[in-house]
C-alpha cells in the first residue's frame, strides 16, 4: 500500500505497484501504477505528493488508463529535493574565481536544504553562474568538480565518489538471474593527438604545443586514429594527455545491467549494494569476471510492499577494463576466490586490513616455550617478537626489552589502533581526557581548532576568525578579556576584567572596562566604601538609586521618559543639598516669564520669542498672565502667533507676565493613560504599604 497526499497535505491509501529508481547521481524517482483508491485515481493532480521509504516524493506525470470495468493510473513521481529545488530560482550572479563553499552558499541559501561538502576543491571560475533554478545551478557545480552528491532529508551530502569497494560478488546461477553487455564498438580508437595553445598568440609560425596519446592495444589492432583534439585552453602537456586518454579508453565501451536476487530474505548474511558501490560479477557462459561499479539501482515492488526484483546498472567496461579481463590468468583467479583457493586480493582491502593481514602471513616465525611464556620470534630480525603468557600478551620490537603494544589485566597499549567502532568509558592522553560517561572533555594544553573557531587551551584563548577573515573575536580567559578586532580598519575594542586603584592593595576595586583604549573607556565596578558605579568617568549610578553627572554635560534623549516619584533639581546649599520639584500640569503645557512698559497711548504689542514659538502651537488659543507694579490696571486686548497686546488705564504702566502655550505635538494630550505599567506593578515598585497609602488619599 501506498500513501498519496494532496495539495492540503490530507492523506489516502491506495494499492499501487511501484518501481524504485536510484542512481549514483543523487536521483531519485518513482514509477508506478494505481489499481485501487478512489479518491487517489479521480484526485491526482498538481501538487500531490507520495510517501515511500520514508521520504517524499512529488507527482511530475499522470495518466488515467480505462480499462472497461476499472481505471488505473500510471504515474511518475521525483524525490522532494529535485522537485522543489527546480521550482526555485537564485537571483543573482557569480563571476570569475570563487571557492566550491561559495558556490554552493548560493545555491542553498533559503532553499530549505543544507549542504556537506566532504571534497576538496580548488576554487574555480564560472562565469554568469547564476539567474537559474537552483537544481540546474546545482548540476552545473557537480559536472564542473566532478563530485557525486546524495540527499538525506533536508541535507546534501557531496563526496568525491560515493560508495564503498565491497566483496560482494554477484554470479550467474547464484544470486543473479541474468547480465547484459552491450558493446560500443563503432567509435573505438586507439591513437588521439592533440593541439593546445600556441607558444606566441603573436606569432603563430612559432607553433603550438602538441601531445600524443597511443593505446597498449594499439599493438594488438594497430594505430585507429580519432578526430584531433584543438583547443587553445591547453598550456601544458599533462593536462592534455589526460584529456587525449580518456578520448581514447572511452572510444570502445561495454555497459553492463544485471539483475540481482537479495538474498537477505533467504537467510544469508549479505549486504546487497548501493549506487556507488564497486561489486564483483561473474557470469561463467559469457566469459566475464570483473570488478564493476554500481551506478543505478531500479527496485519493483507488489501492492503489499514487497520487493520483487532488483536491476542493477553499471558504469561502462574503458579498454583498460577489457584488457583486465583478458588477461587469461584473470579468469581463473576468479575461480579460485570463488571457491575460497584464494584470498581477496590487496585493493579490495583497506590499508589498515591489508597492512595488518600481510605482517601475519608473511612472517616467518618461531615459538619457544620458556619461563615467562610462549615467545614467538621473527626468524629474520629477532628484535621483532610476541610473548604470551598468563599476564597478558606483549609485542615488542626491540627484542624484548619494552613492550610498547601489550595486551594485560590492566588494560591494553597500543600505539596505533584501527577499529571501526571504539565503545569506551574514558579516553585519557598526555594532554587531554574525554569522560564519555560524564560527558566531561579536559584539555592540558594545546589547540581546538574548526573551521571558523581556534580554541586556544594553552593560553586560554577562544578564536573566532569571520569571513573571509575580516576580523577576530579573542577570549582571553587568562588577563580576563573579550577583544573584537576588526582586520580592515585596523582597530580593536574590548572587554576588560580591569580594577581601578593600585593593584594588589586594599585600595583595588575589580571593574569591568568596554572600550577600545585608555581614554575612551566604561567602567562597571561596585565600590563597598562609596557605591555601585556605572561610568564613562563622567556619571555613576550610587547605592542609593541616584544617577549622579560629574561631566560637563550629561543627557538623556528618549520619544517619552517617565518616572513613579518626583522629578528634582538638585541644587547645593549651605545646609546640604536640596531638591525642588518640577512644575507639572495636567496637560503638555510650556511657559515664557517677561517684564514690559505700556506706552503714551496705554498698550504695548509684547513680541513672543521666536525660538520659543518653535517649542509650542501659537496657532491655538494660548493663556497670559500679567503681575501689575503701578496702581493701575492692566489686561490682555488682542492675541497674535507672534505676540500679544497688553493695554492699560494710564501710560506707562509697569508689569510682568507669563506666557503659557501646549507644546508642538502633544496640543490634545491631558492626563494620558499609562499604558505601560499597572496599578499592580506601581504597587512593585513603592511597596504595599506606600501604594496603600497613595491611593487612600486618592480616595479621600
Amino acid at each position: 500500500m501506498a500513501v498519496f497526499k494532496n495539495v492540503r497535505k490530507e492523506a489516502f491509501v491506495a494499492l499501487a505497484e511501484v518501481s524504485y529508481s536510484h542512481k549514483v547521481n543523487g536521483e531519485k524517482s518513482i514509477k508506478g501504477t494505481i489499481y485501487t483508491g478512489d479518491e487517489v485515481i479521480s484526485g491526482i493532480d498538481r501538487g500531490w505528493s507520495l510517501e515511500f521509504k520514508g521520504e517524499v516524493f512529488y507527482i511530475t506525470y499522470a495518466l488515467p488508463v480505462d480499462n472497461g470495468e476499472s481505471v488505473t493510473v500510471e504515474f511518475d513521481a521525483i524525490h522532494e529535493f529535485f522537485y522543489k529545488m527546480g521550482k526555485s530560482s537564485v537571483y543573482e550572479l557569480l563571476n570569475g574565481s570563487n571557492t566550491a563553499k561559495t558556490y554552493l552558499d548560493l545555491i542553498f541559501s533559503n532553499s530549505g536544504y543544507n549542504y556537506s561538502l566532504s571534497a576538496s576543491l580548488p576554487a574555480f571560475e564560472k562565469q554568469n553562474f547564476g539567474m537559474k533554478n537552483r537544481l540546474a545551478l546545482f548540476n552545473d557545480f557537480i559536472n564542473s568538480t566532478s563530485t557525486e552528491f546524495k540527499v538525506v532529508g533536508k541535507t546534501v551530502t557531496i563526496v568525491e565518489k560515493l560508495g564503498s569497494d565491497l566483496s560482494t560478488i554477484v554470479r550467474k546461477g547464484f544470486n543473479m538471474q541474468e547480465l547484459g553487455l552491450e558493446q560500443n564498438i563503432g567509435d573505438f580508437v586507439t591513437y588521439a593527438k592533440g593541439f593546445g595553445a600556441f607558444v606566441d598568440p603573436d606569432d603563430e609560425s612559432k607553433g603550438r604545443l602538441e601531445a600524443t596519446y597511443k593505446s597498449p592495444l594499439a599493438d594488438i589492432y594497430g594505430i585507429l586514429e580519432s578526430d584531433p583534439v584543438v583547443d587553445e585552453r591547453y598550456t601544458k602537456t599533462e593536462s592534455m594527455l589526460v584529456r587525449l586518454k580518456e578520448l581514447v579508453e572511452s572510444s570502445y565501451s561495454i555497459s553492463v545491467s544485471l539483475t540481482v536476487e537479495d538474498l537477505q530474505k533467504a537467510g544469508y548474511n549479505y549486504a546487497f549494494p548501493n549506487p556507488g558501490d564497486y561489486i564483483s560479477a561473474i557470469n561463467e557462459e559469457l566469459h566475464f569476471q570483473q570488478k564493476i561499479r554500481i551506478v543505478g539501482i531500479e527496485e519493483s515492488f507488489d501492492v503489499l510492499g514487497e520487493s520483487l526484483e532488483k536491476s542493477v546498472v553499471c558504469n561502462s567496461l574503458n579498454l583498460v577494463d577489457q584488457k583486465n579481463q583478458a588477461d587469461a590468468s584473470n579468469s581463473q583467479n576468479w575461480s579460485d576466490i570463488m571457491n575460497g583457493v584464494k584470498p581477496i586480493p590487496n585493493e579490495w582491502l583497506t590499508d589498515a586490513i591489508r597492512n595488518a593481514t600481510n605482517a601475519l602471513l608473511e612472517a616467518q616465525t618461531e615459538v619457544r616455550f620458556t619461563n615467562n611464556g610462549i615467545l614467538a620470534v621473527e626468524k629474520e630480525d629477532s628484535n621483532r617478537l610476541v610473548l604470551m603468557n598468563s599476564a597478558g600478551i606483549g609485542v615488542s620490537t626491540d627484542g624484548g626489552k619494552t613492550f610498547e603494544n601489550a595486551l594485560t589485566a590492566q588494560g591494553v597499549n597500543a600505539s596505533v589502533v584501527n577499529t571501526g567502532i571504539l565503545r569506551a568509558i574514558k579516553i585519557q592522553g598526555k594532554n587531554i581526557m574525554i569522560d564519555l560517561t560524564s560527558g566531561e572533555v579536559s584539555f592540558k594544553q594545546g589547540e581546538i581548532i574548526g573551521k571558523d573557531l581556534k580554541i586556544d587551551i594553552t593560553n586560554g584563548e577562544m578564536k573566532t576568525v569571520q569571513k573571509a577573515n575580516q576580523g577576530t573575536t579573542t577570549v582571553d580567559y587568562s588577563n580576563a578579556q573579550i577583544r573584537f578586532r576588526d582586520n580592515r580598519s585596523n582597530k580593536e575594542a574590548a572587554i576588560t576584567g580591569w580594577g581601578v586603584g593600585q593593584e594588589n592593595s586594599a585600595e583595588y576595586i575589580p571593574a569591568l572596562q568596554l572600550g577600545a583604549h585608555k581614554t575612551l573607556r566604561l567602567f562597571l565596578y561596585y565600590d563597598p566604601s562609596k557605591e555601585a558605579r556605572l561610568t564613562d568617568r563622567g556619571w555613576f549610578v550610587s547605592s542609593t538609586t541616584a544617577l549622579y553627572d560629574l561631566s560637563d554635560s550629561f543627557s538623556i534623549n528618549a520619544p517619552r521618559f517617565s518616572v513613579t516619584g518626583t522629578k528634582n533639581a538638585i541644587h547645593p546649599t549651605r545646609e546640604g543639598v536640596r531638591a525642588t520639584p518640577a512644575y507639572e500640569t495636567t496637560e503638555s503645557y510650556l511657559g515664557d516669564i517677561g517684564r514690559s512698559v505700556t506706552n503714551t497711548d496705554c498698550e504695548v504689542w509684547v513680541s513672543i520669542d521666536p525660538i520659543f514659538s518653535d517649542t509650542v502651537n501659537l496657532d491655538i488659543p494660548y493663556e497670559v498672565f500679567l503681575q501689575v507694579y503701578d496702581n493701575a490696571r492692566v489686561w490682555v486686548s488682542d492675541f497674535r502667533s507672534d505676540a500679544f497686546l497688553v493695554c492699560s488705564d494710564q501710560p506707562r504702566v509697569r508689569f510682568a507676565y507669563e506666557l503659557k502655550a501646549k507644546r508642538m505635538g502633544y496640543e490634545n494630550e491631558r492626563l494620558v493613560l499609562f499604558e505601560e505599567i499597572d496599578n499592580k506593578e506601581t504597587e512593585q515598585i513603592w511597596g504595599p504599604q506606600e501604594f496603600k497609602e497613595k491611593v487612600k488619599e486618592v480616595s479621600n
